[in-house]
């Protein structure tokens, strides 16, 4: 029983270098064929400028922790000084709230992402047009809405996300609540 054991635990270490490998050895082939895009280091609550020449899609980086409490990313969006919105979710389940159009509980399986893949690191990418929300892991859907779909009848959500109320001018990456997993990169092409 303990040889099982061991043999498990030898595998499963041995899988998780060759993952580390594998990526590792694709970062180092992005850098030299000039990659479109540059890594910025991220500070929890800072206020990031967005220019949309070189944020669309807004980019991140998450890497999943260790700590199991740690499992909500929130990104807050600024349209001028009073304007706000905001995506979260959760590596515990997939579930996600856009704020003004979904319902705030990432656990009660209403508004949940699919085909997340299992790789520690992810890559995400957020962009929206006129008609709907889009949520994307290492280059695949794994979430949209609709913004005619708001949960409230009386106001069409997609006035806060389309801009019509006023221009995305700062986003931050929120960090001083509990249970956030702060991503660890965002980025932005280069000129």
């Amino acid at each position: 029983m303990r040889i099982l054991g061991l043999l498990l635990a030898v595998i499963t270490v041995t899988y998780s270098l060759e993952e580390a490998e594998v990526e590792k050895r694709a970062e180092k082939v992005n850098a030299r064929k000039g990659s479109d895009w540059r890594a910025n280091k991220v500070e929890s609550d800072k206020m990031y400028d967005y220019n949309s020449d070189t944020m669309t899609p807004l980019r991140f980086r998450t890497v999943e922790n260790t700590d199991s409490s740690l499992t909500e990313t929130w990104l807050t969006f600024y349209y001028g000084d009073y304007l706000w919105g905001q995506l979260r979710f959760s590596s515990n389940g997939w579930g996600v709230e856009l704020y003004a159009c979904t319902d705030s509980n990432l656990y009660d399986n209403n508004n949940v992402m699919t085909g997340v893949p299992t790789r520690n690191k992810k890559t995400w990418s957020v962009h929206w047009d006129s008609e709907k929300f889009y949520l994307d892991c290492n280059g695949k859907n794994v979430w949209s809405f609709e913004f005619k779909d708001s949960i409230f009848p009386d106001r069409d959500c997609r006035a806060m996300y389309t801009e019509e109320r006023g221009a995305l001018t700062q986003f931050e990456f929120n960090g001083d609540r509990r249970g956030i997993n702060l991503p660890i990169k965002y980025y932005t092409k280069r000129n």
